[in-house]
């Protein structure tokens, strides 16, 4: 048995002792002092000798011995116990395991869980705190899986460590493949669904399949977009008991979002429900908050329809609420949760149902009969209050937001599996958005999110279909007319002719993760074509940009490293480029990054400088060469006063900081003399050129270098 796995994992609070012979038990794990009351030689010894003393556990010892003369796999249990020694109380409860020839006796103490059930009111509270703990086992068991299940394709050179990490956690596990199919289910899985029993003929992995399907319309979208996700389920195990199951599901991927497997992670939270469940109003009405559960949400929407009156179904997803339980805690995410529920609870009308679904999930049913644009007006008042700041206890504030979508009854659907399923669709095209927004569904909607779907699938193999290329847009140094540098603009040509706008896909590859590889792609061939330029005779520097999830790679900077020296080209031959944004949402990963990349001697721009979020203060603090003029101040400026002002002051501040400025979106030469009149450095735009293929672009460079011989030589001769 490997304790280092356990302690890692975080799953060890009991004592674990290996059987040596009949009676005789060996120390394996037992640091918590508690084992001294029970046992108070064993851990002097290293060892103890049954009988040991305690009626209860020497019972169980005696039904062990005979479990495992007839058992070589699987566990029993002895259930809760009270020692009580020299006035000291213990609630414990013990199991007997076996795996192959090897058996262990595992005590665990459950005085404070114990303690904490004797409370109806207190221990829904401690629910969510025994659901939290839930949630962060399942997630650390996850990313131990995903690393290990990331490093191959197949399972076979990973196999020992993964069996290690599963087949002896009491969280269930099932490893799946991409299509649905069990890799490898742990024996706490099989403990959980009781499929010793001859009753259960299902596999537990089928189990799960089939209770998520029909307890969730979510559950196509999870698959289908390979999403996480997790809730609970619900299970009338045959023939007449039920259990309550703690489901987490995780997609494990590829670095082109390919996935290799699912990871199912299972808990069983059956004791703790039906305790709630002795409390009437704790059925139906979520602890943490007071309003209705989803239990309660789902009698309540098959009431509605059952009505057969017109209604809308708000579905309400908090935004950044992951982030704010990792970075926070638990604690405050929950303190967040209630505050933002009194939040929007005055603006609920009387009659209307505002009910907990998830985690950071909610639902309205509004009853009466509204207009969609009242619920639009209600979205909106929503999405405001939920973007005020919420201010933790050390003074500080965190933002989260509210994505909405919403769908009509009988109008999108009559059913309440279908009208639920069609809210989640568009709430999840809302989450893909920038802003917080209220989505309802349509099927333009649908067709929009099939379309997603389809294109999300393409990127994953545009790359090695070779269907990527860079054009190129020059830019100009306004004194000089010389090309000192160019724009690599990334273009996606599919195989069936069909050509994809980057406002359309560089969203998708955003939100998906495939900005990774495809971002490497660009630098990488970006590379290429300094080199080959180079051997053309053209010194001609390129500007790569950088998404927000590149920056956050931090493989990132070794890879361009890598890049530069395997096309032999000089770092000052790159520039990367980043937007406003990007500066504020990840300034300590930035500030490290470009330090480093300006260690090199690659040069940095900002792009669409202005636009965005007031970064002046960044400007002096990070190490930036070139900011560029948005195109929407330089479009204007012959006919907009203010535009002129701004540039103008943008170009100013810029020198007095020792940066370039660049203008993009040129398209009149009224444009390029009032940059160059105002001593603006380089421009690009359709004046110029357009985006260009690189052969174009060579050939654009020489037709210049030509030009400009011919211009000199003209001048020389007279």
């Amino acid at each position: 048995m490997n304790i280092s796995l356990f302690k890692t994992l975080g799953i060890v609070n009991c004592c674990i002792f290996k059987r040596v012979s009949i009676g005789s038990y060996e120390i394996v794990y037992a640091e918590n002092e508690w084992i001294d009351i029970l046992l108070p030689h064993a851990r002097d010894e290293n060892k103890f000798i049954a009988p040991c003393g305690s009626p209860f556990l020497d019972d169980f010892i005696a039904q062990a011995e005979e479990f495992w003369e007839l058992a070589h796999n699987g566990r029993i249990e002895s259930g809760i116990w009270s020692e009580t020694i020299d006035e000291q109380e213990l609630k414990l409860n013990a199991y007997a395991t076996s795996d192959d020839n090897d058996f262990y006796l595992i005590i665990d103490n459950i005085m404070e869980q114990y303690d904490r059930r004797q409370k109806t009111l207190q221990s829904a509270r401690e629910l969510l705190l025994s659901n939290d703990k839930i949630v962060a086992q399942q997630e650390y068991i996850h990313q131990r899986l995903d690393e290990l299940l990331s490093q191959s394709s197949t399972l076979k050179d990973m196999q020992q460590p993964i069996t290690e990490v599963i087949e002896k956690t009491e969280v269930g596990v099932a490893i799946l493949s991409p299509n649905l199919k069990p890799v490898s289910q742990n024996p706490a899985l099989y403990s959980i669904f009781d499929t010793h029993l001859a009753s259960v003929k299902t596999e537990p992995y089928e189990l799960i399949l089939e209770l998520f399907e029909k307890q969730y319309p979510e559950f196509e979208r999870v698959i289908s977009t390979g999403s996480r996700w997790s809730g609970e389920l619900f299970w009338l195990q045959p023939p007449n008991s039920e259990k309550w199951l703690k489901l987490a599901v995780y997609p494990v991927k590829t670095d082109f979002q390919k996935i290799t497997h699912w990871v199912f992670i299972i808990s069983d939270i059956s004791q703790v429900k039906h305790l709630l469940q002795n409390n009437e109003k704790l059925t139906h009405y979520d602890a943490l908050t007071a309003i209705p559960n989803r239990q309660y949400f789902w009698m309540q929407l098959e009431q509605s329809v059952n009505n057969a009156v017109p209604f809308y179904l708000l579905y309400l997803d908090i935004k950044n609420f992951k982030r704010i339980n990792e970075v926070h805690g638990h604690s405050r995410g929950d303190k967040i949760i209630k505050e933002l529920v009194e939040r929007i609870a005055p603006h609920v009308s009387n009659g209307d149902m505002f009910a907990r679904i998830g985690g950071g999930e909610f639902a309205i049913i509004r009853q009466k009969t509204v207009t969609q644009q009242q619920c639009i007006d209600l979205g909106n008042i929503l999405i405001d209050v939920a973007t005020q700041p919420f201010y933790l206890p050390n003074g500080a504030h965190c933002e989260v937001g509210l994505n909405i979508g919403a769908a009509s009854f009988p109008r999108d659907a009559d059913d309440a599996e279908t009208l639920m399923k069609f809210a989640d669709l568009a709430v999840f095209n809302a989450k893909k958005l920038e802003k917080s927004s209220v989505q309802f569904y349509s099927q333009k909607l649908k067709d929009a999110s099939q379309r997603i779907i389809e294109l999300e699938s393409a990127l994953q193999t545009a790359i090695a279909n070779h269907e990527f290329e860079l054009f190129l847009q020059p830019m100009l140094d306004l004194t000089s007319g010389t090309i000192l540098k160019a724009e690599a603009l990334l273009r996606w040509n599919r195989f069936d002719s069909e050509r994809i706008g980057p406002d359309e896909f560089i969203p998708i590859a955003e939100q998906t993760g495939l900005i990774i590889p495809i971002g490497k792609w660009v630098i990488s061939k970006a590379c290429e074509m300094i080199s080959t330029l180079n051997h053309r005779g053209h010194s001609c520097k390129l500007s790569v940009n950088l998404s927000p999830r590149q920056v956050g790679d931090r493989n990132l900077l070794t890879f361009i490293q890598t890049e530069i020296r395997n096309h032999h080209i000089q770092p000052n031959q790159l520039e990367l480029e980043l937007t406003e944004g990007v500066l504020v949402d990840n300034y300590d990963r930035v500030q490290f990054l470009l330090t480093e990349v300006r260690k090199l001697g690659v040069s940095v721009s900002i792009d669409d400088f202005g636009t965005g979020y007031s970064s002046l203060s960044y400007l002096k603090k990070l190490p930036i060469d070139h900011i560029k003029i948005d195109r929407s101040f330089v479009q204007d400026l012959v006919d907009d006063e203010n535009d002129r002002a701004i540039i103008m002051a943008i170009i100013a501040m810029a020198h007095s900081l020792k940066l370039n400025v660049i203008a993009e979106g040129v398209e009149t030469e009224l444009q390029r003399d009032f940059l160059q009149l105002n001593h603006c450095n380089l421009a690009q735009g359709y004046l110029f050129s357009r985006p260009l293929p690189f052969m174009e672009f060579c050939e654009y460079l020489s037709n210049l270098t030509n030009q400009t011989l011919i211009d000199q030589s003209g001048h020389d001769l007279k």
